[in-house]
């Protein structure tokens, strides 16, 4: 602006490209946004579902970890950076009442180098990018009591693929029927009972 108040000549022209740059940046962020996503569903579609792992809102409180159910797509977007989801990329498998999930993958390391707590963690099962199953991680023999999603680990000894059993609570019989959502999602994507390789 002026002394005046009024505006110079080429205020115009320097709107105009702060809008073009504005544009471009916005094209060049969706573009890289879109690459970021093409790259993960490409990952995910040869076994069709993703395992991640969040830390709790707060240490040692996993009562809100089935919340992260009703997160939207990526679930990055909608975390703050101190709990960024960490993607479970080496191999493992799951039990559920439907049967098996698996992964391949070279076995995890030691549990000194993991990259999160089985103690004190948060699950997201996630299926063509959407959340199908949320809750907590425990060990066996956790006395906690839990009414929602449960990852409860099996086998977690560095050198040997990771082993989970989904449970729709915690204590739960893996042998009760399945709830509909899970059997919905995960039944075309499993390995009959028994077949963890």
């Amino acid at each position: 602006m002026r002394g005046d108040g009024s505006l110079p000549r080429n205020w115009p022209i320097l709107a105009c490209r702060g809008d073009t740059m504005l544009k471009r940046l916005r094209l060049t962020g969706a573009l890289f946004l879109s690459i970021l996503a093409a790259d993960r569903a490409a990952a995910a579609t040869e076994q069709g579902w993703e395992l991640w792992i969040v830390k709790p809102g707060r240490p040692g409180i996993v009562q809100t970890c089935s919340l992260l159910k009703m997160s939207p797509s990526p679930l990055e977007s909608t975390l703050p950076p101190d709990r960024q989801p960490l993607r479970l990329d080496e191999a493992l498998a799951i039990r559920w009442q439907g049967g098996y999930l698996v992964q391949g993958g070279a076995p995890e390391g030691p549990a000194a180098k993991r990259g999160w707590n089985p103690a004190d963690s948060c699950f997201v099962l996630m299926v063509a990018g959407k959340p199908v199953a949320a809750g907590a991680v425990l060990p066996r023999a956790s006395a906690q009591l839990l009414r929602f999603d449960t990852l409860v680990i099996q086998e977690d000894r560095a050198g040997q693929p990771l082993a989970f059993e989904l449970l729709p609570h915690f204590p739960a019989d893996v042998m009760q029927p399945a709830p509909a959502p899970w059997a919905a999602a995960l039944g075309a994507l499993s390995r009959p009972s028994g077949a963890t390789r």
